[in-house]
């Protein structure tokens, strides 16, 4: 499968012609031109679902977490290690795995607004490290440590890299669209679900608060 060009004058395509996969766009996102109505919505309902991370008051988060006993520190820890990491890995699959195969400029839009806002999210997991721990590097590198999640992560991680690695077929598309549906279906619900149980305890709320922005997006 062949990557999109991102220059190209000279193509013949219409609109009617475009396709998600193996077109032959001229490089240019036309927002009065769009052969696919859905993603303009999907653009217009991410762009009004804009925040920032520091509107989340975490003050008090730094004081519950000091009163969290050390399985919930735990917890709290590595589910915030493994949603750091996977938001990171979405950043770069979307824009460097994904998008150069898709060939409609109004999806290629979209997947770019997505890649800000996962990369958004991150900014919120540093907020809400900074928060609670006088030590980032020690969160951030659980992913890395912990064999659990480093076994879960991998598993996504490795149809990413065998896709990034070159003989790029329909089958390998196909299978990194499932396992990004996996990863955020899945993964990243399992871990929203645990800040979410905090929350339902009267703890860490700036937290749960952070993590339903996030799950709006």
């Amino acid at each position: 499968m062949p990557v999109k060009n991102i220059y190209n004058p000279d193509t013949k395509e219409t609109l009617n012609d475009r396709k998600v996969f193996g077109g032959n766009p001229d490089g240019m996102i036309n927002f009065t031109k769009m052969k696919y109505q859905w993603a303009l919505n999907l653009w217009d309902m991410m762009e009004a679902n804009t925040w920032f991370p520091k509107e989340v008051q975490m003050t008090g988060d730094a004081k519950d977490y000091k009163m969290l006993s050390e399985p919930e520190k735990r917890m709290y820890d590595l589910i915030l290690s493994r949603l750091i990491f996977m938001d990171s890995l979405q950043v770069n699959n979307i824009m460097d795995n994904i998008n150069p195969y898709i060939t409609d400029p109004e999806i290629n839009a979209c997947l770019s607004r997505q890649s800000y806002e996962e990369a958004n999210h991150s900014k919120s997991y540093a907020v809400m490290v900074e928060s609670i721990s006088e030590n980032t590097d020690e969160i951030y590198d659980m992913w890395k440590k912990d064999e659990i999640l480093k076994n879960g992560n991998s598993f996504i991680a490795s149809i990413y890299i065998d896709l990034a690695n070159g003989g790029v077929t329909n089958e390998k598309i196909l299978l990194a669209l499932f396992a990004n549906q996996i990863l955020e279906g899945i993964y990243f619900y399992s871990g929203f679900a645990a800040i979410y149980a905090l929350g339902k305890s009267g703890k860490m709320l700036g937290s749960s608060q952070m993590i339903r922005f996030i799950q709006r997006d």
